[in-house]
């Protein structure tokens, strides 16, 4: 039986919170010129919205030359041969976030990836409020997602359209 949207969104929101609890990790792909890149990054989700902060670079100047990016999320599958595979594509446009520039936006990508915890956890202190001026959050707007998993017998695939 073919799955509704809201089914299948509430599939991948459990696969996103799945991910973001234990693994972050995920390959941003860019473009610019006809040259592709692509960049391991960190990211978490706010419903089906990535974020993840970029330092200064070719994937950062590719999102400003071309904000149409994909990003594949996925469970490491160790030696599973792709059986036991678990992950997605999200085809979306890359919005650059910056503090001075839209403040609550920032706030709002800077929760979400939970930089305060993220800092506790390596230095013993919260974000320096400093260092958020140099910061820069990406936030992918998700345009067409594809989840796939291969755990049983029969593959599943599921697509996820903006409207």
């Amino acid at each position: 039986m073919e799955k509704s949207k809201t089914e299948i969104e509430t599939i991948i929101l459990a696969f996103l919170k799945e991910h973001g609890e234990s693994y972050f990790t995920c390959a941003l792909a860019t473009c610019h010129d006809n040259v592709p890149r692509n960049t391991p990054i960190d990211a978490r989700n706010d419903g089906l919205n990535m974020y993840f902060v970029a330092d200064q670079g070719g994937k950062l100047e590719n999102i400003r030359e071309n904000p149409d990016v994909c990003l594949a999320v996925f469970i490491p599958v160790g030696k599973g041969y792709m059986t036991n595979a678990r992950g997605l594509q999200m085809w979306g446009k890359a919005h650059i976030i910056k503090k001075e520039i839209d403040p609550g936006a920032f706030q709002k990508g800077f929760n979400t990836i939970r930089l305060d915890e993220i800092s506790m956890s390596l230095n013993g202190k919260p974000f320096p409020d400093e260092a958020k001026e140099e910061l820069t959050i990406i936030k992918i707007v998700p345009q067409k997602i594809s989840h796939f998993v291969s755990m049983g017998e029969k593959p599943e695939k599921y697509i996820w359209q903006a409207e």
